[in-house]
């Protein structure tokens, strides 16, 4: 499986899923493609899903620096993190509580049901792939 993948919905809600392994980079490729992303299309709604992390490769030092930049997801947009397992649920929430100045456009979940709720969705929303290396290599 790839380290992650974007899909993006007609209902303006962008969708992250990581593989198993969650490492520093991975999540900063992330955090570049959907600032890409989010340039090119504009702003939306996003969901982080991390249902499928296994094995989680990530620092505190590294979601302090995290939380201290910019949101990739502007402001006045809700973000929703699913984060299952509690040590990545610990991490994104420590991250939350850093980034307390969202007013409250963060919420941590651990699971897509919650997701969806917290951004009043379908489960059934469909979403298409987005092309990152594509992307990527068009802003190069």
């Amino acid at each position: 499986m790839a380290d992650f993948t974007l899909q993006f919905s007609k209902h303006q809600v962008l969708l992250i899923t990581t593989g198993e392994v969650v490492t520093e980079e991975i999540i900063s490729a992330v955090y570049s493609a959907v600032e890409r992303f989010v340039a090119s299309e504009g702003p939306c709604s996003g969901i982080s899903d991390f249902s499928a992390a296994e094995d989680v490769r990530v620092s505190a030092e590294f979601v302090r620096r995290l939380a201290a930049r910019s949101p990739a997801i502007p402001a006045g947009r809700r973000r929703v993190v699913v984060a299952p397992r509690p040590d990545f649920y610990g991490l994104t929430r420590m991250f939350q509580i850093l980034r307390d100045g969202m007013s409250g456009e963060l919420h941590v979940v651990r699971t897509m049901v919650e997701a969806y709720d917290f951004l009043a969705i379908s489960s059934t929303l469909e979403f298409s792939a987005i092309d990152t290396e594509r992307s990527e290599s068009a802003t190069e």
